[in-house]
């Protein structure tokens, strides 16, 4: 096996880091850290954690609530684009994108590593689309069909946004991978699996293992 710098993975609690390294085992190749809840938290641990020790990617790993339609309970999210659909202004006349304004974007575009996908794919129930960066967790079905009419999104999670900032600022590429826990919409804890969520963590975790035993290094345009 090559030299390699490691991978940095983040997620928010303990119980997610616990799923991810009982699928990972002793990987010399992987570093797991807790980063916090939220975007703030999550930019700026994930920024300390960048400055401190070289990386050749970060993986932002979690669960995540599943848009209806588009991924169920138990199944994975890989991120093709990350929106932060809260970062702009109110006017008379609606929401107005930060993009707009002209004072940034709300948008980020992670690194899919086809490779990657291609093992998950053939392990799991695997979904790769448009994943929402919220400040406010969706708990009414009228915010839930506004966010899907508006951005097409098959999950939503609060850290992604933060962790890609972080990484645009080191310039080093970024993934972000979910497993689906709960719908969203009306906040119904009695329908939510977090077992089966954390089993999906676990899953994901055992494909990273394998691809980086393998000669193929992640975060690479190599096949």
């Amino acid at each position: 096996m090559m030299d390699k710098h490691p991978i940095l993975i983040v997620v928010s609690v303990e119980q997610e880091k616990t799923a991810v390294l009982s699928g990972l085992g002793n990987s010399p190749y992987v570093d797991v850290h807790i980063c916090g809840v939220g975007m703030a938290k999550a930019a700026a641990k994930t920024a300390k954690l960048l400055a401190q020790k070289p990386y050749r990617g970060v993986i932002n790993m979690g669960i995540a609530g599943g848009f209806s339609g588009e991924a169920q309970i138990g199944s994975i999210v890989v991120a093709e684009s990350i929106i932060a659909p809260e970062i702009g202004a109110e006017s008379p006349e609606g929401f107005i994108p930060v993009d707009d304004l002209g004072f940034g974007s709300q948008t980020m575009s992670p690194f899919v590593d086809t490779h990657l996908l291609g093992k998950l794919a053939s392990k799991a129930e695997v979904r790769a689309g448009r994943v929402l960066t919220v400040l406010t967790a969706t708990g009414t079905a009228e915010t839930m069909k506004r966010r899907m009419a508006t951005y097409g999104a098959v999950a939503e999670a609060m850290e992604g946004y933060g962790v890609a900032s972080a990484t645009e600022e080191f310039g080093i590429p970024f993934t972000e991978i979910r497993s689906i826990s709960n719908m969203v919409g009306v906040r119904d804890k009695a329908s939510w699996d977090f077992p089966a969520a954390f089993a999906g963590l676990k899953k994901v975790a055992e494909c990273l293992r394998e691809v980086e035993e393998s000669e193929h290094s992640l975060f690479t345009m190599s096949e």
